[in-house]
């Protein structure tokens, strides 16, 4: 829960330091506001997202922790745990597909560690994990039996990067005395028309219920600033007087391209991702090429961003 609570103050600071940028009211060539106003933005803008993630695994630990959705949990001994981080090392190192997406501790606690796994997450030595993965590139889980000791289940993990895949795979220990918890987790997961390892219908529909979403609110922000630079009326209990851009002598707003730049280019990246998030609803299927083409654009919108961000820094007024 600590980073959703960061995440938020970050987006809130974020968010204060663009009315700050305005309310100084300085001219859009000056360097101080300019920074403010970058600052605040990306903050703004970035570490929403990353509230909602760390707000929905915080929700997830703690359904988990209560039993919500519980399929099994056992109790891996100190003497375990260190047969399993040596095991761990060597299996690893076989390919790159098989690094854990685990940090395992160097110093095993001296009363073990506990596994608890539910329908879609699992905890492992206070460590939270989602198993709902977007796209396992063809790779299924996988139990590790006899010689290895103790036994382990392999969960496939894939993270998108740079236009392509991070593939990882989550490895927990099995005990002896834990075998028949760890097989039904292992059936549970298994078959290939598992609704958490292969999303249903139901769940992309959600996905893109969130996609659309978020999507109409940068397009609602992004309208509102442009009204904002349009001059259009806003209440004064919106929009102090301090706030509103004022035309310069010659008739001409201060930098009104760099700020129609910005503006449309998150407007557009807000347009595409309504656009997606409906596809997503109404199709109710995963396609993988869209997905990518999602994570790209999402990336090109951060790094984009800033980027143009930066750019307007030097912009002079008109």
């Amino acid at each position: 829960m600590s980073k959703a609570l960061w995440s938020i103050c970050l987006a809130v600071l974020g968010a204060g330091l663009v009315l700050l940028a305005y309310a100084f009211h300085v001219e859009a060539g000056n360097t101080i506001t300019a920074i403010l106003a970058i600052v605040g933005m990306t903050l703004a803008v970035i570490f929403p997202f990353t509230f909602l993630w760390a707000l929905f695994s915080a929700i997830g630990y703690a359904h988990l922790m209560s039993g919500k959705d519980l399929i099994a949990r056992w109790h891996v001994t100190a003497g375990d745990w260190d047969r399993f981080r040596a095991f761990d090392e060597i299996r690893a190192a076989e390919h790159p597909t098989l690094r854990n997406d685990m940090r395992i501790r160097t110093q095993t606690p001296p009363q073990g560690v506990d596994v608890i796994v539910g329908s879609g997450n699992i905890i492992v030595d206070g460590s939270y994990h989602s198993i709902a993965g977007l796209d396992r590139h063809g790779r299924e889980i996988n139990w590790l039996n006899a010689p290895v000791d103790p036994e382990c289940i392999e969960f496939p993990k894939s993270y998108s990067r740079k236009g392509g895949a991070l593939k990882l795979t989550l490895r927990v220990p099995v005990p002896a005395s834990a075998r028949a918890e760890g097989v039904r987790v292992f059936e549970h997961y298994h078959p290939k028309e598992n609704p958490i390892l292969n999303p249903t219908p139901a769940s992309v529909r959600r996905d893109g219920v969130v996609t659309l979403v978020l999507s109409l609110f940068v397009v609602a922000a992004t309208g509102a600033l442009l009204a904002l630079l349009l001059g259009a009326p806003f209440p004064a209990f919106l929009m102090p007087d301090s706030m509103r851009i004022v035309k310069s002598p010659d008739g001409e707003e201060a930098s009104l391209t760099g700020s129609f730049v910005l503006v449309g280019f998150f407007m557009f990246f807000g347009l595409v991702g309504s656009i997606a998030g409906l596809w997503l609803i109404l199709s109710r299927k995963r396609h993988m090429m869209l997905t990518k083409i999602m994570w790209a654009m999402l990336w090109l919108f951060f790094i984009g961003g800033t980027l143009l961000q930066l750019v307007y820094l030097w912009i002079e007024p008109a």
